[in-house]
């Protein structure tokens, strides 16, 4: 009997391919809406979008010293193990210190055998919420700058001085102008990044109640008022 000979040829198993399908788009309330194309040999089963910072000055000509890390987005994919197909994914990143900064966003898909695929970046910049009311905007500004350089402190607290200047001529409330002041020395007092990112999170909350305070006041004024139907 003859001997039989076996040939093999060795499939390569190529990286995945992610690119973007169209441009990011912002959201009604600044939510991120992301459109991309995913292909692979034998089935992509994870993606996601990183983010790196761009044009962000520092201190005193040092870097800037972020006190966040890039926001984390998970890719949908329009199946488990997709082998071609155009995903969406919308990601809320508003409450972010991100938000609003410009950015340079590359696409990763993984195979199962870990092969990475990585996207051009594409530099564009992340949508915020809007604000309307002139201190809500001051604030979530200073919250921004605070939270992408914890060296700018100082500059961060003569901005909240000057907002509490002269209250009067700006009518500023009471309840604002003290929440400022409270703020203030708050951020005069932090010691460690931590403490900075405390205060980080307490602009944004004052932002946010001075924006949406004549919502939040409406809809409990719609409650009260449907409990009072029940009840009679």
């Amino acid at each position: 009997a003859r001997d039989l000979i076996w040939r093999f040829t060795a499939i390569p198993d190529r990286p995945p391919a992610i690119a973007l399908a169209k441009d990011p788009e912002g959201q009604g309330r600044g939510a991120l809406l992301l459109s991309y194309k995913v292909e692979d040999d034998y089935g992509v089963v994870g993606a996601q979008a990183t983010f790196k910072l761009m044009g962000v000055e520092g201190t005193n000509g040092q870097p800037p010293r972020a006190l966040y890390d890039a926001p984390d987005v998970t890719l949908v994919l329009p199946h488990a193990r997709t082998k071609n197909g155009v995903g969406q994914t919308t990601k809320d990143l508003t409450e972010h210190p991100w938000a609003g900064v410009d950015a340079a966003m590359t696409l990763i898909a993984r195979d199962e055998a870990g092969n990475e695929g990585k996207s051009e970046p594409f530099e564009f910049r992340l949508p915020e919420r809007p604000f309307t009311k002139p201190i809500a905007r001051a604030l979530v500004e200073q919250r921004r700058l605070l939270a992408l350089d914890a060296d700018a402190q100082a500059r961060v607290l003569n901005a909240l001085n000057a907002l509490t200047l002269a209250p009067e001529r700006f009518k500023v409330e009471s309840n604002v102008y003290l929440g400022l002041r409270s703020i203030y020395w708050q951020l005069a007092r932090a010691k460690s990044d931590e403490q900075l990112r405390d205060v980080v999170a307490r602009m944004w909350d004052m932002a946010v109640n001075l924006e949406d305070g004549s919502v939040s006041d409406a809809e409990q004024a719609l409650r009260a008022a449907q409990e009072a139907l029940r009840q009679a």
